[in-house]
């Protein structure tokens, strides 16, 4: 383990690491399929009735489907333009932006450098599902950029495992990596030891370009059940009143609406206020008034109290389906933009 390590440390230091495979041909990897909606122009939406899931992507990105060593699955989503072996993994070149989604998983090692759980970095994603932010891990180059994360689920969708998650790699330009030892003094990679004491520093920036369309990918994404219909729109779902997009709020915020019976449980369903970053700045539920096991529209209404807001900054107000299975495939939400007052 300790050389294979090293191994991949090395093809990381000096020009990204490769997945080792007998060949590149076709046999490996395979054009996923796609269809067009009717999405803004530029924009692509993949559905994959196999593993249960559903995104969008730009139309100068590709989607494939491929076996990684130890007979893995993964679908990839990456540049067309990328001269690349594919399919893709976990270690590839710094230069490479993509997303790998493993079903099964894929046991290799994390990448070096330093990394943090998604709850000790403090990282917010604005994502569909609810994610094991324990296990999932954040990949950190020096001046505190994520330039990678591995997600994790509170539980695994529907055909996926409990080893199951999303990998995504956003591409780091001026890449270096350096090997420091327990003092502090620099080390020539060839004596760098990761798995003892010596530390890998990595440094770059991110490319802003490459990860707002990454982000498309991920902020889109949901997961669906064997069984399910048509995902209905969220307007079919749930009705906000009061606030109206784009207001100015004000504490304690009153919220009135109606949603279909299925958005609660046991008669409630779960409110956050975020800032324009997702962090969350404060929580509460809304309550149906009345008999809420029906498939009908159930009139709502709740309070929310926040304080120590980002002045005169826009932020969301995120209604979430209650789910009292934990599943991906049944998390909706409805995403308000609003604004909070100037000082």
């Amino acid at each position: 383990m300790k050389m294979l390590f090293l191994w991949i440390l090395l093809f990381l230091a000096s020009s990204g690491c490769k997945n080792p495979k007998n060949n590149t041909g076709n046999s490996q990897a395979q054009p996923a399929g796609h269809t067009k909606d009717s999405l803004q122009s530029g924009i692509l939406k993949y559905k994959d009735t196999i593993w249960n899931f559903a995104f969008k992507y730009p139309s100068d990105y590709t989607v494939i489907k491929g076996k990684l060593p130890g007979n893995s699955i993964v679908i990839n989503v990456y540049p067309k333009a990328a001269d690349i072996d594919k399919p893709l993994a976990i270690h590839e070149k710094p230069e490479r932006s993509y997303i790998a989604f493993l079903p099964k998983g894929f046991g290799v090692d994390a990448p070096s450098g330093e990394q943090k759980s998604v709850m000790d970095s403090k990282i917010n994603f604005n994502l569909t599902f609810n994610i094991n932010e324990q296990e999932s891990m954040v990949y950190l180059l020096e001046n505190g950029q994520a330039w990678a994360y591995f997600i994790r689920f509170d539980q695994p969708p529907e055909k996926w495992n409990r080893y199951g998650g999303i990998f995504v790699h956003n591409a780091i330009r001026n890449f270096n990596a350096s090997c420091f030892s327990s003092s502090g003094k620099l080390k020539p990679m060839q004596q760098c030891d990761p798995m003892g004491e010596d530390r890998i520093k990595i440094s770059g920036e991110i490319d802003k370009t490459s990860k707002r369309k990454l982000d498309l990918v991920l902020n889109s994404l949901y997961f669906f059940s064997e069984d399910a219909k048509q995902r209905r729109e969220l307007s079919e779902l749930i009705k906000v009143k009061n606030p109206i997009p784009n207001t100015q709020l004000k504490s304690p915020l009153q919220i009135t609406g109606k949603a279909r019976g299925s958005w609660f449980f046991e008669g409630e369903a779960p409110v956050k206020l975020v800032d324009k970053n997702y962090r969350t700045l404060a929580r509460t539920s809304i309550k149906a008034s009345g008999d809420w096991m029906t498939s009908n529209f159930v009139p709502f209404s709740g309070a929310l109290s926040f304080e120590n807001f980002p002045e005169g900054k826009p932020g969301y107000l995120i209604f979430e389906k209650s789910n009292a299975s934990g599943k991906p495939e049944f998390d909706r939400e409805l995403i308000l933009p609003v604004r909070f007052p100037p000082q």
